[in-house]
């Protein structure tokens, strides 16, 4: 695959993705809505524009409301491991640092999983897209794929070993298509996984297909049942409270603002206080920190957005993805969704470049898919309740980003739509190593950050190109 075709491909998952990974730095939630720029704050559209609404405003938040804070660090700490940001990837890496006895240190600008870790789908994908790029890694990969054959359940058995309350359900993911010819190529693709990765996979067709979504809509269906969904926020709070629990210090509203290298140690400095470590970790994703440039200019910033619902009547919830497996249509995702916990579906794409922040306009579109592939719910109320954006990091490969800026600082992030799953399997791979000194034996490259050409290019292809094309294509039903 190169790298055109990578990043259309990425452009269908992505319309379905607030892609999750490390929370980032910067300010605190942005004024309130209405506020306009002219007065110091970002204006209601702004914020929606840069995916920076109150995490308040995201539905993963809805259960239990906005958890409380950490402290502000008001101190100097010494460390082993300071970690930069505390979404997914953060909170994981801090979790196994502080469970192999590593002295670490967590300070986060806003709260943890105020990010992409607070804003994504709820997808969890337990696959890849692209094996081919396994070429270029230490032992042409095989030491990562046994990882994730290992592991890629992860999100599930960190949920369930930590007693993390994340509607954490491993229900499984359900790709489906009306086109014969593309479910030939799902099912192809899903060999290796099957054979080489030994997961469970199911090739589904009629009625096979309906008693799962509860639809006639799609004749074809490709299931692999290792994977389902997450409330993201809830997951990456609970890995940090584990991580608290095992001696992990964690700082909330503390925005790192320098780094200073004293003399082979690393001097994070925040407003009040600061860490000196021997090591230190971004985890900043598509947020990133001001202090490490390197790392603001690597990416593609794409907005993408997220609605969920009210509570579905009794009749949608009997019809409407009875199976409640995760939901991915192919060729093109425009609608992907899941039923959680509480019987709401949250779906999401990419947000319209004229409206970002009207929320009623994007659910519109999807409440009308909704119609189309259950019809007996246009007599149903089904109405929008939260709606929320958030920033995805895109890069030119399809893995994830180990970044070595200088010796000992190092950057983990752009997870694109797999974060759920390759966040915390990357942060738990890296405390590993670093626990045992031992980064050469990382099961993926270490790169060197470089500056992307056009930063803004993928923003203009995907959401204002491909992405309205995509949606007119299936309003007329071409795809």
């Amino acid at each position: 695959m190169n790298r055109r075709d990578y990043l259309k491909s990425s452009a269908v998952l992505l319309a379905g993705s607030v892609v999750p990974g490390c929370d980032g730095q910067g300010s605190n939630d942005a004024g309130p809505t209405g506020v306009t720029a002219e007065s110091g704050f970002p204006g209601r559209t702004e914020m929606y524009e840069h995916g920076t609404p109150p995490i308040a405003t995201s539905g993963w938040t809805a259960p239990t409301g906005v958890l409380p804070g950490y402290p502000v660090l008001d101190r100097e700490l010494d460390a082993d491991v300071v970690v930069v940001g505390a979404g997914l990837a953060g909170s994981s890496l801090a979790l196994h640092l502080a469970e192999a006895g590593v002295n670490v240190v967590v300070l986060e600008a806003r709260q943890p999983g105020w990010g992409a870790s607070g804003r994504n789908a709820g997808h969890v994908l337990p696959t890849l897209k692209d094996l081919g790029m396994f070429e270029r890694f230490p032992g042409r990969g095989k030491a990562f794929l046994e990882l994730f054959r290992e592991h890629h359940t992860i999100t599930f058995d960190l949920a369930k070993k930590h007693d993390i309350a994340c509607d954490a359900a491993q229900s499984g993911y359900l790709h489906v298509t009306r086109r014969s010819s593309v479910f030939d190529k799902l099912k192809a693709k899903s060999v290796y996984w099957k054979q080489e990765q030994g997961q469970q996979v199911e090739w589904l067709e009629g009625a096979d297909v309906e008693a799962l979504t509860g639809s006639g809509y799609f004749p074809f269906g490709v299931l692999y049942k290792s994977g389902g969904r997450v409330n993201p926020y809830l997951f990456t709070n609970g890995m940090i409270t584990a991580a608290t629990a095992r001696g992990a210090r964690v700082f909330g509203a503390s925005e790192a603002l320098s780094l200073v290298n004293t003399g082979g140690r690393w001097r994070v400095s925040s407003a009040q206080g600061a860490v000196v470590a021997d090591r230190v970790v971004f985890c900043t994703n598509a947020y990133p920190s001001a202090i490490v440039p390197q790392f603001a200019d690597n990416f593609y910033p794409l907005t993408a957005y997220a609605v969920s619902t009210k509570p579905l009547p009794r009749a949608a919830l009997d019809i409407v993805m009875p199976s409640r497996a995760t939901l991915s249509e192919e060729p093109v995702d425009l609608n992907p969704f899941v039923v959680d916990m509480h019987g709401r579906i949250i779906t999401s794409s990419i947000p319209s470049a004229s409206r970002p922040d009207d929320g009623l306009w994007h659910f519109g579109n999807h409440l009308a898919w909704i119609h189309r592939t259950w019809p007996e719910t246009r007599a149903m109320d089904i109405q929008m309740d939260d709606y929320w954006t958030g920033r995805v990091a895109l890069r030119d490969v399809e893995f994830p980003g180990m970044f070595e800026l200088q010796p000992g600082v190092f950057g983990l992030m752009h997870f694109n739509a797999w974060g759920n799953l390759m966040a915390p399997l990357l942060g738990m791979a890296l405390a590993n190593a670093m626990a045992r000194d031992r980064m050469d034996q990382l099961p993926f490259p270490v790169e060197t950050p470089v500056p992307v050409a056009n930063p803004g290019k993928q923003e203009l292809m995907i959401r204002k190109l491909l992405i309205p094309a995509a949606r007119l294509g299936q309003r007329f039903g071409l795809i």
